[in-house]
């Protein structure tokens, strides 16, 4: 220990130089741990704001509720954890999608495939089980006054030229794979992890008392059909969809937002030129079951069955070699 001009001892070589010079030395460090802010409040903070912000009630008369900022996450760790996914090797059994878009490039217009999806992931990344099943399974069960757990989770990351998706209703779609024995009730949970707004490709909601008894007409699955295409259940057609009045979802990354899985939606593709990413995460009550594992299982086992009828081989074998080339260079990335 060295002591200074007051008597006080000082723990470093660096800290008496600093001390000679006249000035303060900070521990960094310290500091930086003491201002570390948690990337989303504390459950209790915000059950005064659910039952003052009267949330439940909006959430029934229009099938939406658009979370105050005080339940947003953290939008740099929104951030964080979406480039630890896509980025940063992290392994993920059968929950990739690719599609082709157009790009514009040195005055001409390029096909580029490219990541656009990722589903089944929690299990594989800890901040993400911690969010999907903690902190918004949480608020959400508050707002629907019943415990809620996770459905499925899907994250969308829609690229610049990326599609949007067509108007459809959730609850069809997620009844397909465990039909009777399954949970017959859905919500969706939106998180923004990009800033969203029309250019972008915002999610776009009808509002209404949405239910089973009350939906907007759909169109009757192919049979046997592909389950991520014409064999999906809950499409809408176009002219039934120009009838609806949607309001787009303006919001910063980091917003919450949930809809009942009977409200119609839809989005439109992505005209900016970055990238528009969004968490979806569909939930049930806990009374109805946690199907969670088994969903993913019979998706899967439908989807096979479906490429065994048309004379596809399974994921793994059909995986086209840019997919590969693609796949071996991001696992190789720094992390």
């Amino acid at each position: 220990m060295i002591p200074n001009e007051e008597g006080d001892e000082i723990d470093s070589a660096d800290e008496a130089l600093m001390d000679m010079l006249g000035l303060a030395f900070f521990d960094i460090t310290d500091d930086q741990d003491e201002e570390e802010v948690h990337p989303y409040p504390s459950l209790h903070e915000l059950t005064p704001l659910v039952e003052s912000n009267q949330l439940s009630l909006q959430f029934k008369s229009n099938g939406v509720c658009i979370f105050p900022p005080e339940f947003s996450i953290r939008a740099e760790h929104m951030r964080k954890i979406t480039d630890e996914l896509v980025w940063g090797g992290v392994k993920i059994q059968d929950g990739k999608t690719h599609e082709t878009i157009q790009v514009w490039k040195n005055g001409e217009i390029e096909q580029r495939r490219t990541l656009t999806r990722l589903e089944n992931f929690i299990d594989s990344h800890q901040d993400w089980k911690q969010l999907c099943q903690g902190y918004l399974a949480d608020i959400l069960s508050q707002l629907l006054g019943q415990k809620m757990v996770l459905y499925k989770e899907k994250l969308n990351l829609k690229p610049p030229g990326g599609s949007g998706f067509a108007p459809h209703l959730d609850s069809p779609s997620l009844k397909v794979a465990l039909g009777e024995d399954g949970p017959q009730t859905f919500v969706t949970v939106m998180v923004a992890i990009d800033d969203m707004n029309e250019q972008n490709g915002c999610l776009r909601v009808c509002k209404g008392s949405w239910n089973e008894q009350n939906h907007v007409q759909v169109v009757e699955p192919e049979k046997d059909g592909n389950p991520d295409a014409r064999g999906r259940a809950g499409a809408i057609e176009e002219p039934i969809a120009y009838e609806l009045s949607f309001d787009n979802i303006i919001c910063k990354g980091g917003s919450v937002v949930a809809f009942n899985g009977w409200a119609p939606h839809r989005s439109a593709p992505n005209m900016s030129p970055f990238s528009r990413r969004a968490v979806f995460l569909t939930y049930n009550p806990a009374c109805e079951g946690d199907f969670h594992e088994r969903y993913y299982a019979k998706m899967e086992e439908l989807r096979n069955s479906w490429r065994g009828s048309v004379g596809l081989a399974n994921r793994q074998q059909q995986q086209s070699e840019d997919e590969k080339i693609e796949s071996d260079a991001l696992a190789t990335l720094p992390k």
